[in-house]
């Protein structure tokens, strides 16, 4: 055995203590996690979203320190652990589903993707590596005392790319999804920067306008354009997509009844959702009133690529924003809207 394949198991555990250490304090984002990954409800405690951290930081360990037998058996259950990693993120990309993996606590905020596919392949890789290769079982301790000089220069050189791609896979940011087409928003503002005037929107004349001939089907099944839907109330607009079976929409789809109410008339929230009309006031009745049907081409317009997604869209039948993704981000908007909201009342002289 080349005495430089100790790295397997040293990068896989570095990964399992990170991973452990960052997601304990992010208890409440680990339990979403679990809802949007289709965890089974009896898993989705708070006990699993601590104990979850700790099992990685234990077993994280045991590689580093075991030989023999127990070495073995970590090894075992880090392969494990890692194929179901990669099994239910794998499952979540090809729904199309924005879920935030909260995999290394606040530095992982973005949504799973090919690129968190390829990395925790890489991890169940080396995770099984650690387990098969002859002379594994010595443990980590016993071989690094075997290094020459040259086996420390090759591992320490080994350690630094693997580590340097992962924190690539990390930091790495999605490049704006509507940019392309002839709905893109290039010059329109990011969701969370819109804060002024009546409209809580500034600088119209630079932004593109809602197509005349995109449809949408109300809960009656009468067809409705969604420029009017925008323009003819002459309200701010949250447009939503959001699906029954999205493990990641329901935070969203659960909230939107509240979220009308508490706009009141200073704005409106559209859903557009491809799930039927059944399904929402089985799963969602709050949501109901707010939902429109059918949004297939609204969905393709805006290049909603995932779900849950959100844009907004101004009064004047212009589009506002690019769309911004995951259960969070979305949470986090309409609570800045509402906030803005609320501040523009108390601000208002009193009658």
């Amino acid at each position: 055995m080349l005495p430089t394949l100790v790295i397997f198991p040293v990068l896989v555990a570095c990964v399992l203590i990170a991973s452990g250490a960052l997601k304990l304090p992010q208890r409440s984002r680990t339990l979403q996690s679990f809802a949007a990954f289709g965890v089974p409800a009896a898993l989705r405690k708070p006990w699993t979203a601590v104990a979850l951290p700790i099992g990685e930081i234990i077993l994280g360990a045991a590689l580093l320190l075991l030989s023999g037998p127990a070495y073995l058996v970590a090894a075992s259950l880090s392969t494990l652990l890692m194929a179901a990693y990669l099994t239910v993120v794998a499952r979540s990309v090809a729904k199309r589903q924005a879920v935030d993996c909260n995999c290394f606590g606040a530095l992982s905020t973005e949504p799973v993707s090919q690129i968190t596919i390829w990395r925790n392949a890489g991890l169940t890789v080396a995770a099984l590596l650690a387990t098969v290769i002859p002379g594994m079982a010595l443990g980590v301790p016993t071989q690094l005392a075997l290094f020459s000089l040259g086996d420390w220069m090759w591992l320490v050189a080994i350690a630094i790319t693997a580590l340097l791609g992962i924190i690539a896979s990390l930091v790495k940011t999605p490049a704006p999804t509507a940019a392309s087409t002839a709905g893109a928003v290039s010059s329109g503002q990011d969701f969370e920067l819109v804060e002024q005037g009546p409209d809580l929107i500034s600088d119209p004349s630079a932004r593109d306008m809602i197509p005349h001939n995109l449809e949408l089907v109300s809960g009656d099944g009468s067809p409705e354009l969604l420029y009017n839907l925008v323009v003819i109330p002459r309200k701010t607009t949250i447009l939503i997509f959001a699906r029954v079976g999205c493990g990641s929409c329901g935070p969203v789809l659960s909230q939107i009844g509240d979220w009308s109410r508490r706009m009141g008339d200073d704005a409106q929230i559209i859903v557009a959702t491809s799930s039927s009309r059944a399904s929402i006031k089985k799963s969602y009745p709050s949501a109901l009133p707010s939902t429109y049907f059918g949004a297939k081409a609204v969905t393709e317009y805006f290049e909603a690529e995932a779900t849950p997604a959100a844009l907004l869209l101004a009064a004047d039948g212009t589009i506002a924003s690019a769309p911004e993704y995951g259960s969070e981000v979305i949470t986090e908007r309409v609570e800045q809207l509402l906030a803005s909201f609320d501040a523009q009342r108390q601000a208002q002289p009193q009658g």
